[in-house]
């Protein structure tokens, strides 16, 4: 069973100034938090950025920076604009696995055993016939960021950007979720405490957990 993964990267982040994953974190950069746990789990992945046009100059030399430092495959969002589910697509299309982790810029307290308790439901989706695996929270709210996809999923996903990019309207992710046959699994049973799922959105955040937890 191969796994890989995607590392979504490519949204405007308009309350952090354009530039999420690049902004510091500790004595890196904020999406390499995500970076370091997939390369200790020696999980090949595919950092996805917004459409190459829409970039400047310093944020393609930080960009550059990641591609020698770490040696994996950069894609871009084959959509401007329009949401996770493209930068999904775009990654999903050059990534090789039967099973593909995808996973955000901004969760600086991700670790390896959340992505092993989330990948122990493999063999359960496999033998009952899901397509995706997703955290959910009590309150109902899912955490399609932070999942898992099957490689035959991408037809559906294909088939889905088609479809809405005709109404020249956003790609909703739990329309895509709904539409594979999710297994759903208790958000506490990947993390009892949760705080693999906190995403860093504003400078506030930024402040806040970096001086608040270790």
């Amino acid at each position: 069973m191969k796994i890989s993964a995607i590392v979504l990267s490519g949204g405007n982040a308009e309350r952090l100034g354009g530039e999420k994953p690049f902004r510091r974190w500790k004595e890196s950069y904020l999406i390499e938090s995500t970076i370091r746990v997939l390369v200790e789990m020696k999980i090949p992945f595919v950092l996805v950025f917004k459409n190459i046009r829409y970039l400047d100059s310093d944020h393609i030399d930080k960009i550059v920076y990641l591609l020698k430092k770490y040696r994996q495959t950069v894609t871009w969002d084959v959509i401007y604009n329009r949401g996770p589910t493209v930068g999904i697509l775009s990654g999903m299309r050059i990534t090789e696995g039967d099973w593909i982790l995808v996973l955000p810029c901004d969760t600086p307290f991700i670790n390896r055993e959340s992505l092993e308790n989330l990948l122990k439901y493999i063999d359960t989706a496999e033998s009952k016939g899901y397509n995706c695996i997703v955290p959910k929270h009590e309150n109902g709210y899912i955490e399609p960021l932070f999942s898992l996809y099957k490689r035959s999923s991408l037809n559906t996903l294909e088939k889905l950007v088609k479809e809405i990019t005709v109404r020249n309207k956003g790609i909703p992710i739990r329309e895509l979720i709904q539409r594979l046959n999710p297994l759903y699994v208790s958000s506490k049973d990947i993390d009892r405490s949760k705080r693999v799922f906190i995403n860093i959105n504003t400078f506030e955040d930024l402040k806040n957990y970096d001086s608040s937890l270790p």
